[in-house]
């Protein structure tokens, strides 16, 4: 990462000469952070460095120099910012600075020219999955493996109109993807993607077929998923709930449309015991707990309020226990309570209209990824770590040129991560949709 300064500058302010400098060098990351010099005159034990706003750790030297820590969150992107002082004076003069970070050697990042609805990562045929979009053309309305080692596609199977949600039986046998045109979940066996059962999902006598809102594959259980039955066109989206099948046949006893609000994202615990949910759609943030046994499912406990993000996707993590969600918070779901958050506003004030988020337990990380405030450059976005179990800011590599809005981030392989991309309406937009990432900042950041 380096940074260059404009040319040293007297800065005239009132009473005040000023003077910012720094070694001009590029600096290499393990020399971040740094510490800014900054010569002037009438400087007291109260006066602050301000860097784009943000006051900084300032130390007086003398009344002629001061020092200012700048910590590596504020460098991590690309960015121009403006230096100065306060207290204010009449005039405000600011010293301009221009970062651009280098490639992080070992890191790649490649873009796969595909749209996709959903992706699911396979650790036996070490393949990604995704559903393709119909609008994708050749490939449209299949689902198609996608080698993330090479970025190549591989086998393709065609799956009906508009596959959309996907889940992944635990052993890796079967491959579960929501079908939106026939309003079912179609069930492929793998690796082949046979086509195998396919699980009608009934319809609303009042708003129509109900779509697979959310499809999850219970733990332990691959003939067993969960499903967030929905309609399409009416508010709340989730005008039924949550019904558990085993293979094409439903548990008598369901989570139909709840009072309190909508049901909106689910996850598994560890055991197939409970099944969590959200609701991200309205301003009630329910965070629900469901127990699960042989006749079905039902709301155990209602938590409002907890989260505060809408569209915000649920992630489970077994070694925590905890569950996680892509605003940043962290639930203990024996409590409903929020046991931590992650500073994702540690750059540049976090993410516009928030990010995604994909926990890994065995390497204790917590990936966000999303476009910064304050970052004008177009297509460039912020891949963040934080530590899972303390929630602190461990740091951050920009990714650049990338088409849309990210929708989801999954793990995959040792060192691997993958996005999508989609436009703010969910449904995608022309070029690229899949992105790879590899290398030594997903595994030791």
């Amino acid at each position: 990462m380096s940074i260059r300064s404009s040319p040293l500058k007297q800065i005239a302010r009132h009473n005040q000469l000023l003077r910012f400098s720094s070694n001009g060098q590029p600096l290499e990351r393990s020399q971040v952070p740094f510490t800014l010099t900054v010569n002037g005159v009438n400087f007291t034990s109260s006066t602050v460095v301000v860097w784009n706003g943000t006051d900084l750790t300032t130390t007086q030297v003398s009344s002629t120099e001061l020092q200012a820590q700048i910590p590596a969150s504020l460098i991590a992107v690309p960015n121009t910012v403006t230096v100065s002082v306060t207290p204010a004076e009449t005039i405000n003069y600011v010293a301009t600075f221009t970062i651009t970070p280098t490639p992080l050697a070992g890191n790649t990042v490649t873009a796969v020219d595909i749209q996709a609805n959903d992706m699911v990562w396979d650790p036996v045929s070490q393949q990604i999955y995704l559903s393709v979009s119909s609008s994708n053309g050749a490939n449209g309305d299949t689902i198609t493996a996608l080698n993330p080692s090479t970025g190549q596609l591989g086998i393709s199977q065609n799956a009906g109109g508009e596959p959309d949600m996907l889940a992944l039986a635990s052993d890796g046998s079967y491959l579960y993807a929501g079908i939106n045109g026939s309003a079912s979940v179609q069930r492929f066996t793998l690796p082949g993607l046979g086509m195998d059962i396919n699980i009608p999902l009934g319809a609303s006598s009042i708003f129509g077929p109900y779509y697979a809102m959310d499809v999850e594959a219970a733990p332990g259980s691959p003939h067993t998923i969960a499903v967030v039955r929905g309609n399409t066109g009416v508010y709340p989206v989730e005008q039924c709930g949550v019904v558990i099948y085993d293979d094409a046949v439903a548990r008598p006893t369901s989570v139909p449309r709840y009072p309190n609000g909508p049901i909106d994202s689910i996850q598994w615990n560890g055991n197939a015991t409970q099944i969590y949910g959200e609701n991200n759609e309205d301003s009630g943030f329910d965070f629900y707990v469901m127990s699960v046994n042989s006749s079905g499912v039902q709301i155990t406990n209602d938590y409002r309020g907890v989260f505060n993000m809408f569209n915000a996707k649920l992630h489970y993590d077994a070694t925590t226990g905890y569950v996680y969600n892509d605003g940043g918070q962290a639930v203990n779901p024996a409590t409903g309570t929020v046991v931590g958050a992650f500073p994702t506003n540690t750059i540049q004030g976090g993410f516009v209209s928030g990010g995604v988020m994909v926990p890994d337990g065995t390497l204790n990380i917590a990936y966000f990824l999303g476009k910064p405030f304050g970052n004008n450059t177009s297509g460039e976005y912020l891949l963040e770590a934080f530590n899972l179990t303390n929630f602190t800011f461990i740091d951050a590599v920009p990714i650049p040129n990338v088409v849309g809005f990210p929708l989801k981030l999954i793990r995959w392989g040792t060192n691997g991560l993958a996005f999508l991309t989609g436009s703010d309406t969910g449904s995608p937009l022309p070029g690229t949709g899949v992105y790879i990432i590899s290398g030594t900042f997903v595994t030791n950041p």
